[in-house]
Formats: C-alpha cells, structure tokens, sequence
C-alpha cells in the first residue's frame, strides 16, 4: 500500500470513528454544513461517504472565504493534522507541505489545541 493510500485509509477510519463517538453531539445539531472549496478531494470524499445517510448534512462549495474564517481555521488544523500523522508514520513531506510549518511550530499548535478538542 503506497502512502496516499495508507494516509486515505487512515483519514477514513478516523472521521468514521469520531462521528461514531460522538454522534448525540452531531444529532444535536439542526444542520450541518459541510464547506469545501475542492482544496483537498479526498477529504471530500470521506466527508461525503460519511454523511451521505444524513439528511441534516448541507454542502457548500460556492461561498465567500473573505467571510468565513471558520473555514480558513478548520482548513488549517486539517493541515496539521495531515502533517503530525505523516511526521508520526514516518511518511515523506511534499516540497508544498515543507513550505508552511517547520515541526517545532507544529507541536507548538499542537500543545496550544490539545484541550480544545472533542
């Protein structure tokens, strides 16, 4: 199995178990929209395999990223994340990648969200 393959398969197996566990959090919710911006396929693709049986999921892709700056958050601590998993599992960085963080400013954020999350 390559590495994108394995970082897909992994991905996968995350959200599924997230959305699982913390499923009375996601019902508690009117609706859920989902913004993407085609920036990155596969978690489209998950995201859509995930919620397709939900009724209350809304997908934008048109819309102003100016104006939501959850997105631009959410669109970075998917980043990181990416890059903590493939630093963890010993994957190799694109040159793109290289480019934003160095590691010791992605286990700085990483320290700073470490209770934030769900």
């Amino acid at each position: 199995m390559n590495s994108k393959s394995q970082l897909n398969e992994a991905i996968s197996i995350e959200i599924n178990k997230f959305i699982k566990e913390n499923q009375s959090y996601f019902d508690s919710f009117e609706k859920i929209v989902i913004y993407y911006d085609n920036g990155q396929e596969t978690l489209a693709t998950i995201l859509d395999i995930v919620f397709a049986t939900n009724e209350r999921v809304e997908r934008r892709i048109e819309f102003d990223h100016t104006k939501k700056r959850l997105f631009q958050v959410s669109d970075m601590l998917t980043f990181v994340d990416k890059l903590d998993y493939k630093f963890h599992n010993n994957m190799p960085f694109t040159r793109a990648e290289k480019y934003f963080f160095t590691n010791k400013e992605i286990e700085y954020i990483k320290r700073k969200l470490k209770n934030k999350r769900l």
